[in-house]
């Protein structure tokens, strides 16, 4: 009793006469009394702080890989790399288990720069802290902890910012054991009384207590080691872990369960579906087990449940619509060579262009990938021509037609046409979407004439070359106006000539909406001269946010990012 009132003198007076035995129960008591503190089994740490994160740190997917380092297990090993970028451990958004790696930080030449930012007096402003604990594995969690308390285990490789608290050990299966202790809610019920606000301190961890004995550790582990690895391949099934290999999807065409399959993109869903209840149910289960041995063991029996809701369970079910439109993500990343049916991950985010790594689906030549909602060419310029082409080296010549039509009932836009509401998907939502999964750093970056969409296309940002933009101009830009211009004159030719009132009002519609569109473009051609002009180049060390406002360069040609 006097150790909780002494470490958390400032909560109980905030009721004032209010017992302390009625924050806690006798056996939470002798859990204190008898239990190990945590600074007494692992090292809690605070980890770099920049003092300018939109300087120095950077979303995986926006830098060149080839200057990535993801696996250094030491200063020494980073500095020999000779790399710029670093994962960063920034905590994030809830999570158990395993995830949230998403920031890289700059730690080039052991962090010279960042170890050398100043103020204008001169005084260092960014606080490398703790370097010694840098690369090494741990747990970790966020400061900030708005709902239940989570722990994710980072594997070698990160150095952990003052955001992503971790704690280290060099005993692998004790940090295991923790993670699963902690992960329980006897962690959320402990950690909510020693620090009742959505921030958890370093000091709130150290004083946990633990308790173990041989059979719980020995389970512990094993579930714990369990949990991870699912939470893992939850977290690597989706493009924006960098252990991503390729789409959920695609992954039972080259297996046992082809004939499953059928050549039907909706049966790879059905499987996929069943994939991913099976890991969550395998999660949540596990997760139970280890809740009713640590509530046992800490004589909590009378204050908390085993029992998971669905919604605390953090690695995601099949969504229909979700999955299926990540999937036409996919089909954009091998149509403009970040991926290849041929090689797991990324076939190409910087670096050399390797065409050989392109044997059964071959990008797109040019860096382009146009958004028209019509086919004006018929050839790899046309999104649709090359979704059916895709669709053929994946999943057969013979079910082209059948999966366009799931696709298109999928992604839920109105049109005269499957291939129709699909052009619509694109055209309309598919950057949108984009900039949301890839948190307002996106990699393929829409070019857009306006309201009237006519002039829309995709371009891969690690591709980009500084003749880019007189490239759209000679292949895409004035072909399509010609197209347009002919266009034009042929439903002109064909109103003119139609009797049927409801046939002739719908040649007029479309020749308004040409009409526009023909326009439109016209006035974005010289904004796309004028930048085409300067052969702006980009430097992907940057980031997405200084090299998008680069290329737009005061002019609107690109659409907008926020």
């Amino acid at each position: 009793v006097d150790y909780l009132y002494q470490t958390n003198q400032a909560n109980f007076s905030k009721i004032p006469g209010m017992p302390i035995a009625y924050w806690a129960s006798k056996n939470l008591l002798h859990d204190f009394e008898v239990g190990t503190r945590m600074d007494e089994l692992v090292d809690a740490r605070q980890g770099l702080a920049t003092a300018d994160n939109n300087r120095f740190l950077r979303l995986w997917y926006e830098v060149p890989t080839n200057n990535i380092s993801f696996h250094s297990t030491s200063i020494e090993d980073s500095i020999t790399s000779q790399k710029k970028w670093f994962p960063c451990n920034k905590g994030g958004s809830y999570r158990k288990w395993y995830g949230n790696y998403d920031y890289l930080v700059n730690w080039e030449n052991d962090g010279e720069e960042v170890r050398h930012f100043t103020d204008e007096k001169g005084k260092v402003r960014s606080r490398p802290q703790n370097t010694d604990y840098y690369f090494r594995e741990a747990i970790t969690w966020s400061d900030i902890t708005s709902g239940n308390f989570s722990l994710r285990y980072r594997s070698l490789g990160s150095i952990p910012d003052h955001k992503g608290m971790s704690a280290f050990s060099k005993n692998h299966n004790l940090l295991i054991m923790i993670l699963a202790l902690l992960n329980t809610p006897v962690g959320d019920y402990i950690f909510k009384m020693l620090n009742p606000t959505v921030s958890l301190e370093i000091g709130n961890f150290k004083s946990f207590p633990v308790l173990v004995d041989d059979r719980t550790e020995l389970q512990s582990d094993k579930l714990s080691g369990k949990q991870v690895t699912l939470s893992k391949d939850d977290w690597d099934s989706f493009e924006t872990s960098w252990d991503f290999t390729r789409h959920p999807l695609l992954t039972h065409i080259a297996d046992d369960k082809r004939n499953e399959v059928d050549g039907k993109l909706k049966n790879a869903f059905s499987l996929w579906q069943d994939e991913a209840q099976e890991r969550f149910d395998q999660l949540k289960s596990n997760e139970e087990e280890l809740n009713r041995i640590f509530i046992d063991l800490y004589g909590l029996n009378d204050e908390l449940t085993p029992e998971v809701a669905d919604k605390d369970v953090s690695v995601r079910l099949a969504d229909e619509v979700r999955d299926i439109k990540s999937f036409l993500s996919y089909f954009v990343g091998i149509v403009l060579g970040r991926y290849s049916l041929d090689v797991e991950g990324l076939a190409f985010a910087g670096g050399e262009w390797d065409q050989a790594k392109y044997q059964s689906f071959v990008p797109n030549e040019d860096n382009l990938l146009l958004l028209n909602d019509a086919d004006y060419f018929g050839d790899s310029r046309d999104i649709i021509n090359r979704l059916k082409a895709f669709l053929t080296a994946t999943f057969g010549a013979d079910s082209v037609d059948e999966n366009i039509s799931y696709i298109a009932s999928v992604v839920g836009k109105k049109a005269d046409s499957n291939e129709d509401a699909i052009r619509r998907y694109f055209v309309e939502d598919f950057f949108k979407d984009h900039k949301k999964i890839y948190q307002k750093r996106p990699i393929y970056w829409e070019f857009s004439s306006g309201k009237n969409n006519g002039f829309k296309a995709l371009m891969y940002l690690h591709r980009y070359e500084p003749n880019e933009l007189a490239m759209v101009r000679t292949n895409y830009l004035h072909p399509l106006q010609g197209q347009y211009e002919l266009r034009i004159d042929q439903l002109t030719q064909l109103a003119s000539n139609e009797t049927v009132a409801s046939q002739k009002k719908r040649f007029e519609k479309d020749l308004k909406h040409l009409g526009q569109q023909l326009n439109e473009i016209r006035k974005y051609d010289p904004l796309i001269q004028h930048i085409a002009n300067q052969q702006i180049a980009l430097d992907l060390d940057d980031g997405v946010v200084v090299n998008y406002e680069k290329l737009q360069d005061g002019s609107q040609i690109l659409s907008k990012l926020k």
